[in-house]
């Protein structure tokens, strides 16, 4: 009987150690199934963490470009909006010397123009359809000054020394052009509240 009680101790000191074994190889498989399960959710969170950085990063890029477009939209649109005002006021001022007022303003732009080169010969150059007014108006202001149709002008005139070397420019148009960028800012300023910049 030792011999079979031998046997019987050795078997269940076996059974003992496949216990032990199972329960030692069952806590290890939880030990690194809880690992990996940390190591997952660690990962799954830095891929979260990085496509939610992208979605904002995107969306910011994508706002950026909408507002951009809409700003050139705007800057567009006022442009637009001076460049019809610009030709309006033009074709008005083109009709200056049908107006009633026009004797006065020519005589007003002279009065400026000679002020200018006062001290000089002057030469005036108008448009042929002034001359008539120009004729007239000289010696009312006491000047003598060459007259010289050379101009097509919607009004006024330039004027020059005999040698060239001073020329003013006092036209409508010559005036509308000083005078745009002040009505640019005042028709932004208008239409769309303070300065209205672009």
């Amino acid at each position: 009987m030792p011999y079979e009680q031998l046997i019987e101790s050795v078997e269940v000191s076996a059974e003992e150690r496949i216990t032990e074994l199972k329960e030692k190889a069952y806590r290890q498989s939880m030990e690194i199934r809880k690992e990996a399960e940390e190591k997952d959710e660690t990962i799954k969170r830095k891929h979260l963490d990085a496509a939610k950085r992208a979605v904002v990063a995107e969306r910011n890029k994508s706002n950026a470009k909408v507002k951009e477009e809409t700003r050139m939209q705007l800057i567009r649109a006022k442009d637009e909006v001076y460049q019809k005002a610009c030709s309006e006021a033009k074709r008005i001022l083109s009709l200056a010397r049908g107006n009633a007022n026009y004797e006065k303003s020519f005589r007003k732009m002279l009065k400026e123009t000679v002020t200018e080169l006062k001290g000089e010969e002057i030469q005036l150059h108008i448009d042929k359809r002034d001359e008539n007014l120009c004729k007239k108006l000289l010696p009312e202001l006491n000047l003598n000054c060459e007259i010289i149709t050379d101009l097509t002008s919607a009004g006024g005139l330039n004027a020059s020394t005999k040698d060239q070397k001073f020329i003013v420019f006092n036209t409508i148009e010559s005036r509308f052009e000083k005078a745009k960028v002040l009505l640019r800012l005042e028709l932004f300023a208008a239409l769309y509240g303070g300065q209205g910049g672009v």
